[in-house]
């Protein structure tokens, strides 16, 4: 009893590891403070003569989900299980095992990468360091194709984010390696979703408590695919010395209420930014978490609250069945509290704007600066040499000297009014 307690312990500790990370990772900077930073760094360049960019890392491709995707979410999630459940029954466990290898250990290297280079790069922070940028670009003409924003901290991991899940399969799945590539997972997987809004984020964990319900306690497919599978879609800690037996937890009792976690500090950061409009509010800012440290919480007491009812029971238990309640009760009371129960609900994630998102597609490079300065010289010039051309081309007009035949005539006399001439 006491070894399994430990082991769930262990487990939960290290969930909340992705769960914190990745909360954080979601975060962007606020509209209106990108706004007024474009301006200002479009001022500087101009006064300046620079071409540089916004070396921020908050333009990080991400998916925002909708109430339609939350509906989808357990129908796709139950045709994968069943997939899954019918290729271990007839397909050989060894195949399986070689595939799924391959297929985490491809996956692991951009999650592993992504991962370290947020805690690296927060540790740099804290400390005030900086580190110089590099940017790899690919230009065709004068339209770039490609930008690649690299920092030096970033390249340097990239060799231990090659190494660690390549190896994965050569040392035999161990535990150990298995649970660290998981977690990236997860951290990774949060950084990359989001929730647009907290209607949203009820309707899924909704849904998917009732998914998970089903699967667990009418049917032997979640228990047997979560067992069936080795790789890193679960937590796992042995529950004695010898390291035969394990507690587990899914990975999916991290990812989905970890969603509505980072939805809540992405709120905090909005209430916070709304209220102190006169200051440029990043993602990096200080900013109070009441709905972020509530939500975590709640998780903690679900976590709990699983442990408790396995124990009793002595079966699996559906995690969601008791994270999905608590996750969503922490939240919505504390904002009954507070208040804010109205603004809760009609809060919505921040939609990235058009002029971000073409300056994300075609960042300016100095191939392209340059091959546009020599197009514009060349049809200024072409225009000057067609202007040449047609003046050449145009008749000369003919020149009215008829002023001066005139003048060579012998005046007339002039006659007075008499008659008589002068």
């Amino acid at each position: 009893m006491g070894d399994q307690i430990s082991a769930f312990v262990l487990i939960g500790t290290q969930a909340l590891v992705p769960i914190v990370l990745g909360s954080f990772k979601s975060l962007r900077t606020p509209l209106a403070t990108r706004r007024r930073n474009k301006k200002a760094r479009a001022s500087r360049d101009r006064l300046l003569g620079l071409d540089e960019e916004d070396d921020d890392d908050d333009d990080e491709d991400d998916e925002t989900l909708g109430l339609g995707d939350s509906l989808l979410f357990p129908i796709l999630g139950s045709a994968a299980l069943l997939g899954l459940f019918f290729i271990l029954k007839y397909v050989d466990k060894k195949w399986i095992d070689l595939a799924f290898g391959v297929y985490f250990s491809l996956t692991g290297i951009f999650a592993v990468h992504t991962t370290l280079t947020s805690i690296v790069g927060w540790f740099l922070r804290a400390f005030k360091r900086s580190v110089p940028v590099y940017h790899v670009r690919i230009s065709n003409g004068i339209k770039q194709i490609f930008h690649l924003p690299v920092r030096a901290h970033s390249a340097l991991i990239a060799p231990i984010s090659l190494t660690v899940p390549v190896a994965y399969v050569p040392l035999g799945r161990p535990w150990v390696l298995s649970n660290a590539l998981a977690l990236c997972l997860a951290t990774a997987a949060l950084a990359l979703l989001k929730l647009d809004g907290f209607p949203t984020a009820f309707l899924l964990l909704g849904v998917l408590l009732a998914y998970d319900v089903f699967w667990v306690f009418y049917t032997p497919v979640m228990v047997t695919v979560a067992k069936g599978i080795e790789g890193p879609i679960k937590l796992v800690a042995p529950k004695d010395a010898s390291g035969t037996s394990f507690a587990m937890l899914g990975l999916g009792d991290v990812v989905i209420p970890g969603l509505l976690i980072a939805l809540c500090l992405r709120f905090d950061l909005a209430r916070y930014a709304a209220k102190h409009k006169d200051k440029d509010v990043t993602r990096h800012s200080s900013f109070p978490k009441p709905y972020f440290f509530t939500a975590l919480l709640s998780w903690i007491a679900g976590l709990v609250a699983t442990i408790y009812a396995m124990s009793v029971s002595g079966k699996a238990q559906p995690a969601l069945l008791y994270l999905s309640p608590a996750c969503t009760l922490g939240p919505a009371l504390l904002a009954l509290v507070r208040g804010e129960i109205g603004l809760l609900w009609s809060w919505r994630e921040e939609e990235r704007d058009d002029d971000e998102r073409d300056e994300t597609i075609e960042a300016p490079s100095e191939v392209a600066m340059l091959a546009r300065r020599e197009k514009t010289a060349a049809a200024a010039a072409a225009a000057a040499e067609a202007e040449a051309t047609e003046d050449e081309a145009k008749p000369e007009a003919p020149v009215d000297d008829s002023w001066m035949e005139s003048s060579e005539e012998t005046p007339k006399t002039r006659k007075r009014k008499g008659g008589k001439k002068k």
